[in-house]
């Protein structure tokens, strides 16, 4: 019986853990709504925005990897 290759399985794993802790990021942007004022303002939302990016990029690439994963079982 196949299984998930252990290697790959452990390195998406980790990515997954990495998003996680991007996500967790995004929430800074207004945690502290005193904090941000009219001289950090743009930078605080390019520091989200870019981030952001980050997440919805490694979040595809994500997807298609953990389907290729299953897809070296379930193809055979």
């Amino acid at each position: 019986m196949k299984t998930l290759n252990s290697q790959k399985s452990e390195e998406l794993w980790n990515e997954i853990k990495n998003i996680e802790f991007l996500v967790s990021r995004l929430g800074g942007c207004v945690q502290n709504p005193d904090f941000v004022n009219e001289e950090i303002a743009q930078e605080n939302y390019e520091m989200f925005y870019n981030d952001y990016r980050k997440v919805t990029t490694r979040l595809s690439k994500l997807k298609e990897d953990i389907f290729l994963l299953h897809e070296e079982i379930i193809g055979d």
